[in-house]
Order: structure tokens, then sequence, then C-alpha cells
């Protein structure tokens, strides 16, 4: 497994809070995010990364989360070989304690 920036739950937190650069990307299913989510945070699932990932500003940080943090892991990699300043959040959405929005809209 190849090795990329992490950040915990606690340090991504505070870089939301604190840096209005830095964005929340979700890439799991469309399925996965409507069920439940990290408020605020932008779908693309990783199928579609590989494309979308253009439309993505590069003056923005990106914290990537999925379930567990494999898939994120994979997307935070990609990332950083285009040229983004990307992290993956340590155990994905299954450790975030914090606020989590469910069901559609």
């Amino acid at each position: 497994m190849f090795q990329v920036p992490e950040v915990s739950s606690e340090e991504a937190k505070k870089m939301l809070e604190e840096d209005k650069q830095v964005v929340l990307l979700d890439v799991r299913t469309p399925q996965e995010h409507a069920q439940v989510r990290i408020p605020n945070s932008k779908l693309i699932p990783l199928d579609e990364l590989r494309y979308a990932y253009k439309d993505l500003p590069k003056d923005k940080r990106y914290i990537i989360y999925c379930r567990s943090g494999e898939r994120s892991a994979f997307a935070t990699y990609f990332l950083r070989h285009m040229g983004y300043e990307a992290y993956n959040l340590s155990g994905g959405i299954l450790l975030w304690p914090y606020e989590k929005e469910t069901g559609i809209g």
C-alpha cells in the first residue's frame, strides 16, 4: 500500500474551522453520500475523480474521505500526483466523531 499524508478527525475539523481554503471531498458512491455524510462535503465518487479533478481549484487544500479510508487514500494519492494539496481522513466517516447529516438533502 502506498503512503499518503493523513489527518485525524480532530486535525481535519480544526483545518475546516480555521481555513476557508479547505474542501472536504467525499469519494464514496452517491447512495452512500445520500445515507450519511459530513456536512458541507463535496461528492465526487472515486470512479468519476479521474475526469472531475480538472474542475477542482488548485489553490484549495483537500481533505478526502470515504467509508473507512481506503478509497480516499487512493484518491489522495491521485490528486497529489496531479499537483493538488490533498490529505486522507484517517478512518473515514466511520471514525468521524462530529456532526453528520443523514438522508437526502
